[in-house]
C-alpha cells in the first residue's frame, strides 16, 4: 500500500472519444469521492510533442491504471512505459468482452463483467493501493448505465450513432426512418456492455425491420466485423442472421441461421414494442411480455458462425433492399442478473 501525505495522482490510460465515455464518467465519480486526482490525456489524435507530455504526466503520477479492453496501441505504449517505471503501482483492467494479450496473462488483472463491476473493481483497487478509508466510498452506488434516444435531436444523433456509407436514414417526426442498408446503423458508446436489455418501438413501413446486438466495430472501421441481427417481417417471420467477417456468406454477407414464424402484437396504428435481452451467449426476444425467441448462441445451430473474439455490445438497426421501418425510440439498460428462457 502506498502511504501518501498529499492528494494522490492516478494516470488513467484509456482511449479517448465516445467509446469510453461511460468509463470516463465512472472514473470521475470515483476519484472525486476518493479524493484522488485523475489524469487522462484527451488529445491522442495530436502527435507533435504529445508523447513528451504523456511521459511527463505518467512520471508525475503516484499510480497508473490501464484499461486494455480496446487493444489500443496507444494504451499498450503507455502501459509498457509505466511498467518500466513503476511496476508495483499499476492496475491493469480488462473487460470480459476482450481477450488479453499473451504477454499480459501472467499479471494480476482486474477483469470486469459490467460497467457497475468496473466501478466496484476500481474502488477496491484504489483502497488497496492507496491509504484510503473504504468507508469514504461506501455510499457511492454504481451508476446505472442506460442509453435512450427518441430521435428528436439531430446533433445528439450525430454524437450517439455511426452509420455505414451505403445507409439511408432520416430523422422524421415519428422517429428514425431507415432503408436500403447492407450494414447496420450502430450506437457509439455501448461497446463494453455484456449483458443488457435493448428495448425499442418500431413500425414496419415496408416488408420488415432488422435490429442488431453485439455489434463489434474495429477501431477506425465504419462497418461491423461481427453482429447478431434479427429480422422480423410484417407477417411474423423471424430470421436470425450472423455477420462474421471470418465466415462471410457468399450471397448476402450475413449467415442466415434460423427462420421461424411468430405471433406479434401491434398497436392499432401498427407500432411494435420489442425487447431483446442478452446474458452472455443467451439471447431472448419478447413482444408485449411474451417471449418470441430464445437461444443459447454458444451451441448449435449458431455456434459455428457465432465464434468471434472480443465481441462488443453496440446495438443498432438495419433495413435492406426494399425493407423500410421507423424506430420511435430506443432504450438500452445494463443488466446485472436476469433469467432468460431458452427455446
Amino acid at each position: 500500500m502506498v502511504e501518501l501525505p498529499r492528494k494522490p495522482k492516478v494516470f488513467f490510460a484509456i482511449p479517448c472519444g465516445d467509446f469510453y465515455s461511460i468509463q470516463a464518467r465512472i472514473i470521475a465519480n470515483v476519484t472525486d469521492a476518493a479524493g484522488v486526482k485523475a489524469i487522462i490525456v484527451e488529445d491522442h489524435a495530436q502527435t507533435e510533442g504529445l508523447w513528451g507530455k504523456i511521459a511527463e504526466q505518467i512520471d508525475s503520477a503516484d499510480l497508473f491504471v490501464a484499461d486494455i479492453s480496446s487493444r489500443s496501441p496507444n494504451i499498450a505504449l503507455e502501459l509498457g512505459y509505466a511498467m518500466r517505471e513503476k511496476l508495483q503501482n499499476i492496475g491493469i483492467f480488462a473487460s470480459f468482452n476482450a481477450s488479453v494479450p499473451v504477454d499480459l496473462q501472467g499479471f494480476v488483472l482486474q477483469k470486469y463483467m459490467s460497467f457497475a463491476d468496473f466501478q466496484r473493481k476500481l474502488i477496491c483497487w484504489l483502497c488497496q493501493s492507496v491509504n484510503l478509508d473504504p468507508a469514504r466510498l461506501e455510499g457511492l452506488e454504481p451508476e446505472p448505465v442506460s442509453f435512450r434516444d427518441d430521435f428528436k435531436d439531430q446533433d445528439a444523433f450525430l454524437r450517439r450513432w455511426s452509420w455505414p456509407p451505403d445507409s439511408w436514414h432520416v430523422l422524421a417526426p415519428e422517429g428514425l426512418r431507415l432503408a436500403h442498408s447492407t450494414f447496420p446503423i450502430l450506437t457509439k458508446t455501448l461497446g463494453l456492455l455484456r449483458d443488457c436489455e435493448f428495448r425499442f418501438r418500431t413500425r414496419i413501413e415496408r416488408e420488415a425491420v432488422g435490429w442488431v446486438i453485439k455489434g463489434t466495430v474495429p477501431p477506425g472501421h465504419l462497418i461491423p466485423a461481427f453482429c447478431v441481427m434479427f429480422n422480423l417481417s410484417d407477417s411474423g417471420r423471424l430470421r436470425v442472421h450472423i455477420l462474421n467477417e471470418q465466415r462471410i456468406a457468399s450471397n448476402s454477407l450475413y449467415q442466415i441461421i434460423k427462420t421461424q414464424s411468430v405471433e406479434i402484437e401491434k398497436s392499432t396504428d401498427g407500432w411494435l414494442n420489442l425487447i431483446t435481452k442478452t446474458r452472455g451467449d443467451i439471447i431472448e426476444v419478447s413482444n408485449e411480455g411474451r417471449v418470441i425467441f430464445g437461444g443459447d448462441f454458444s451451441k448449435e445451430p449458431y455456434v459455428s458462425c457465432y465464434g468471434f473474439p472480443d465481441k462488443q455490445g453496440q446495438v443498432g438497426f438495419r433495413c435492406c433492399g426494399s425493407e423500410e421501418a421507423t424506430v420511435n425510440f430506443v432504450e438500452v439498460t445494463e443488466l446485472s442478473t436476469v433469467d432468460l428462457a431458452v427455446t
